[in-house]
């Protein structure tokens, strides 16, 4: 008999990957639009579906009258059922810089302007990016004025002014207003503070927020996010996240959505510090694992091993729960590596 909370989040991580075939479509150029639209819509029909995938067993003809999915996909969805991996999305992912293709929700910034960026300044990875933004190379990019690199720094949340950090007790405040609009947004199921507030560091230099929702209404609370009257400036928006600047001292705010059995995983990343997830990640690749904000997978399997507590991915580490403001990167972690 399938047990719905486990099949459930097959949905999940198809709609996800479609989602970033999707993307990786986009990022190829026009001629590949009705391929990246026809991927964006499979993600949704599997994100809004109340049975689990599971159900349709190996049959592509049932599969194939699901709304968006015709037989090309349906065969991917066995693929991933059968192998736990799809062959076309990890070829494709060679084929353009995958780790770089959030950056598309980055107001002004889109496929050309990603392109432009990889092929001007051969960057194929985050930390590549910013070591560029660091080192003035944007300069040479056309069309990188001050203005977007301003906003890509905010995003990045690299060389903040220190003279624009406030408080705790600031930014807590500010903080704690935004959650409550947020949590009044009848869609939304559960939302934290998370971040440098979360770890109760003296000064704040932005504020994160996790929120869960189901997947049918993430965009929707987006959009009622980036219209609050907090709101002064809106940098980036996007299907799972939205980043701002507050009229409240001039604060930025990262706002991430995920699915609720997330919630543990997202809390854990977003919470940091870097320096203590980077320990976590050196862990997890030693055990053979990836450990991300939707929780922590077996490599070879892409099995979720944990997500949905914090507790929970601790305790798989072999550890105790962490309190936020002990997770420093230095010796919290360190009778897991040693061991």
């Amino acid at each position: 008999m399938l047990n719905p909370s486990n099949t459930l989040r097959h949905n999940k991580e198809l709609a996800r990957i479609f989602r970033q075939m999707a993307d990786c479509y986009r990022y190829l150029g026009p001629e590949q639009r009705f391929r990246a639209i026809a991927y964006n819509n499979a993600s949704n029909t599997l994100s809004n579906m109340d049975e689990p995938v599971d159900a349709y067993g190996h049959d592509v003809k049932k599969l194939d009258q699901l709304k968006a999915v015709g037989e090309s996909i349906a065969t991917k969805i066995l693929e991933y059922l059968d192998t736990g991996t799809i062959k076309a999305f990890e070829e494709l992912k060679q084929k353009v810089p995958f780790e770089l293709l959030e950056l598309m929700d980055i107001g002004g910034i889109g496929p050309a302007t990603l392109h432009q960026l990889h092929d001007t300044l051969k960057v194929n990875s985050r930390k590549e990016i910013i070591d560029a933004i660091e080192q003035g190379k944007l300069h040479e990019v056309k069309g990188f004025g001050k203005k977007k690199i301003e906003n890509l720094l905010k995003v990045l949340k690299i060389n903040k002014d220190e003279k624009r950090r406030q408080s705790l007790h600031t930014a807590k405040k500010i903080g704690d207003e935004l959650l409550a609009e947020v949590k009044n947004m009848p869609a939304v199921i559960r939302a934290s503070l998370a971040g440098s507030i979360r770890r109760n560091k003296e000064t704040i230099g932005d504020i994160d927020i996790v929120v869960t929702a189901e997947r049918r209404n993430w965009k929707k609370i987006i959009n009622q996010i980036i219209k609050l009257p907090q709101v002064n400036t809106v940098l980036a928006s996007g299907e799972t996240k939205a980043s701002v600047i507050l009229k409240a001292a001039n604060m930025q705010a990262d706002i991430r959505i995920v699915h609720d059995d997330e919630y543990g995983a997202a809390m854990l990343y977003f919470t940091g510090s870097r320096e203590h997830n980077i320990m976590l990640r050196t862990v997890a690749k030693k055990r053979g694992w990836k450990i991300n904000e939707y929780g922590v997978f077996d490599v070879k399997t892409n099995k979720r091993l944990a997500g949905e507590t914090e507790e929970g991915i601790y305790r798989l580490f072999g550890l105790p729960f962490i309190l936020p403001e002990k997770r420093l990167g230095k010796d919290e972690l360190k009778n897991i590596i040693i061991t």
